[in-house]
């Protein structure tokens, strides 16, 4: 009689399940889980920051927290309806900042893919976010497929009021008012050009209500749409930097921009008169 034998199979199970589990979140954020509620705040308020600075308009962010949603609200130009397309897709990360070398906030590209897949991962069933801008609400539900172990992510977009800028709405179970309002304030104290507008309305929480003006609204920082130092690229990150131009040409079908054109971003090399004095330069030492 032969005796039992365990045919083993080769099985694939897809990475992007590593959004959906708090072991590889955590790994993927940097914080652990009790943390989440301070991570949504920060990545939404950066976000938020970030869309209002480079339209020039100084920032004013809305903050409130209800029984079932912690919500980000800004007055930028809006996030653009492919945009959110991107963030729901978990094969790549995307980043304005990726391949830049720059004082910004952040350059994965995966902050808001992470905050999609939090509160799933919170109550094991399902997480949902929604999106408002540009008169769209985009209402994401992030769910697990039990038999491929993937995201599952059903997005339905439906009219919404907000035309101006955007309201991120996060479901979130967890409370953590204290640290959560404290690093709230922080934001006005580094930001002076900020007007910060609070709400803290939880079901056996105090109420909280309050509201920051702007110091200096025209405060201005180092925007990332700003012309980029030379010195802070050595070789490879240069690199690694004209690759993606060539290939974001490429995927557009696209010509490549010009070396001009592409010099013409760094501080300091995009004067006329500079290029033309350094090419009668090299002309004049037999340079080509």
């Amino acid at each position: 009689m032969t005796a039992p034998s365990l045919s083993r199979h080769v099985f694939k199970t897809s990475r992007l399940a590593e959004f959906s589990s708090k072991k590889e979140l955590v790994n993927q954020i940097g914080h652990a889980v009790e943390d989440w509620p301070l991570v949504v705040l920060k990545e939404l308020v950066d976000n938020a920051l970030d869309s209002t600075e480079e339209a020039g308009i100084a920032p004013a962010i809305q903050i409130s927290v209800s029984q079932d949603f912690i919500t980000v609200a800004d007055n930028g130009p809006g996030m653009a309806l492919e945009t959110v397309a991107d963030i729901i897709d978990y094969t790549a990360r995307v980043s304005f900042r990726e391949a830049y070398v720059s004082p910004t906030r952040g350059a994965q590209g995966n902050a808001l893919k992470t905050i999609l897949a939090m509160p799933f991962s919170l109550d094991d069933e399902r997480g949902d976010t929604v999106i408002e801008s540009q008169g769209v609400a985009h209402r994401i539900a992030f769910s697990l497929d039990p038999i491929r172990q993937e995201p599952r992510i059903v997005r339905v977009c439906e009219a919404s009021l907000v035309k101006t800028g955007t309201r991120t709405s996060v479901s979130w179970p967890d409370d953590t008012q204290a640290d959560f309002l404290q690093i709230a304030e922080d934001y006005t104290w580094i930001n002076a050009h900020l007007t910060l507008t609070v709400v803290w309305d939880r079901a056996g929480c105090e109420l909280v209500q309050w509201a920051i003006p702007a110091t200096d609204s025209a405060w201005r920082k180092w925007r990332p749409s700003d012309p980029i130092s030379p010195h802070w690229y050595d070789e490879a990150r240069l690199a690694r930097l004209i690759a993606c131009n060539i290939a974001y040409a490429q995927d557009r079908g696209a010509l490549c921009r010009t070396v001009a054109d592409f010099v013409r971003e760094f501080r300091g090399l995009s004067s006329t008169a500079r290029r033309a004095t350094s090419a009668r330069r090299r002309a004049h030492r037999g340079c080509p």
